[in-house]
């Protein structure tokens, strides 16, 4: 399931950060989500156990667990979260037997992995029929700035060839059509998530900002010493956003559900 993660390894920042992602992501994703009392539901890819919290708020009452390969995000899981059963195994060969669960749900966890097709086909396996997954993926050649930063967006694209390098592709958004179908779904919908930052709503501004610097942040391990300068410079530039009435930001995700 895994490559090589280009965020970082699983420290107190990185958790934060994954934490703040979660309750970020969660306005936006999880009103494309439905789950109800007394549903199975996994979170795959749960990591750390920030999204599943954010799951487990929204739709009381669902029996929630968690699937993870790294057992470092899972430690950090276990202590944050002790209440999340969770379960440490690929996501291309689940421990779950066919039919298990009546909600898939997943967040950012296809940009990392060489074979997401193959994730997709194995998480209809374990889908019940009726059952519902639910992926929010990137596609990070949609990502803009007004005014052009050109520091962002040459560690941007640094980002972008450290995770192609890795086996991930952060484009993946735009493939998911393909995918689905590959993996066997005969009913899946794709929505484009359209993300504006601006002046005009300070607060979700402030909160998309924040997103990518500390994604930037927190490539100083991926990147190596040498990119250190264009981090500061490119973090720099874009909470320079917050302080520009004229400065927004533009990002499109994907919904994908597919349907057994």
């Amino acid at each position: 399931m895994s490559t090589s993660y280009v965020h970082g390894g699983t420290d107190e920042r990185e958790i934060a950060r994954l934490e703040k992602q979660a309750r970020w992501t969660a306005q936006f994703s999880l009103p494309r989500f439905d789950a109800q009392p007394g549903q199975r539901v996994l979170d795959l890819a749960c990591g750390v156990g920030a999204m599943a919290e954010q799951v487990s708020r929204r739709f009381p009452g669902v029996e929630l667990v968690g699937l993870d390969l790294s057992a470092a995000q899972l430690r950090a899981c276990r202590q944050n979260h002790p209440s999340l059963p969770v379960t440490r195994a690929d996501g291309g060969r689940m421990p779950f037997a066919d039919a298990t669960f009546d909600r898939v749900h997943c967040s950012w966890m296809l940009e990392h992995v060489p074979s997401p097709e193959a994730i997709v086909r194995e998480v209809r396996r374990v889908l019940r029929p009726g059952g519902m997954c639910h992926f929010l993926e990137v596609d990070n050649w949609s990502f803009m700035t007004r005014p052009l930063l050109p520091d962002v967006h040459d560690l941007l694209r640094r980002l972008n060839a450290a995770q192609v390098k890795a086996g991930g592709d952060p484009a993946i958004g735009q493939r998911l059509h393909r995918i689905f179908a590959g993996a066997g779904f005969r009913r899946f919908t794709l929505e484009p998530v359209v993300l504006h930052g601006s002046h005009a709503d300070v607060g979700f501004l402030q909160g998309f900002v924040d997103e990518f610097a500390e994604i930037f942040e927190g490539l100083d391990e991926s990147l190596g010493a040498d990119a250190q300068p264009l981090i500061e410079r490119a973090t720099a530039e874009l909470r320079s956003l917050m302080s520009n009435p004229a400065g927004s930001l533009h990002y499109r995700a994907w919904v994908a559900h597919g349907l057994r």
